[in-house]
């Protein structure tokens, strides 16, 4: 049940809204936030990169200005890429985020795709031109780790965020589990295709200190500010770091 204070916060909150054009429905929103991800073990290839966001473009159809997380030479092509793939047909409006971050051994390349409703997409579930990519990256060496994020949250979502921070842990299964990044843990284990993944978490930051890939990049990120990104494409992870 909702508390009284909670109601009236709430409340408060509509009457706002309405008083600025939009109707309840609308602060209200959907059931669930709009969430679509690419993430991607690439090779320092451009075409690649261009394939890679002209995909992610069509698929959430918003012409937002990106947030980019990259040094400033590829930055700049991120960015050149998102403006050549706007469309005037788009409507959404969500936040954009891309990053780029250069590996530290070179791994196979692959994608792991997710959103509200599927923490991991199944490879066999990649749309057509995703399906298209990941075989052209098929037997080449990945030099950086790509991800391409859309993020829609509903307006009382994002009103009662805090600022404790969580780590989420995902697999192909669906949500493993949400962990406060406070609190310390030595070893959770996570099923995956290629074995168990251990996660430790500890003074804030968490880390994988065990993997049963062969790759075991995963071994060297770790994640403790908000949307500090972990993944594991062979065994089909993710760990996030979000706001409660």
């Amino acid at each position: 049940m909702i508390s009284r204070r909670n109601f009236l916060k709430i409340a408060g909150l509509s009457a706002v809204a309405v008083g600025a054009g939009f109707t309840t429905g609308k602060l209200i929103g959907n059931k669930n936030s709009v969430y679509y991800a690419v993430h991607g073990f690439i090779p320092a290839d451009e075409q690649i990169i261009s394939n890679l966001v002209f995909a992610f473009k069509n698929k959430v159809k918003s012409n937002s200005n990106p947030v980019v997380i990259a040094d400033s030479k590829i930055g700049a092509v991120i960015n050149k890429f998102d403006l050549q793939s706007r469309n005037n047909s788009f409507s959404n409006s969500g936040i954009i985020t891309y990053r780029l971050k250069k590996l530290v051994k070179q791994v196979n390349s692959d994608l792991i795709v997710s959103d509200a409703d599927n923490s991991v997409y199944s490879l066999n579930d990649l749309n057509y031109a995703l399906s298209n990519i990941r075989s052209c990256l098929k037997n080449r060496k990945a030099q950086y780790f790509f991800t391409a994020e859309y993020n829609e949250t509903d307006f009382l979502s994002s009103v009662f965020k805090t600022n404790t921070k969580e780590v989420v842990i995902e697999n192909e299964e669906g949500l493993v589990e949400r962990i406060l990044l406070d609190k310390n843990y030595k070893n959770i284990l996570i099923d995956g295709p290629q074995g168990k993944t251990g996660l430790k978490i500890e003074n804030g930051i968490a880390r994988v200190h065990t993997s049963s890939c062969r790759n075991g990049i995963c071994k060297h990120s770790v994640a403790s500010g908000v949307e500090n990104i972990i993944a594991c494409a062979p065994n089909k992870l993710l760990v996030k770091v979000e706001l409660v």
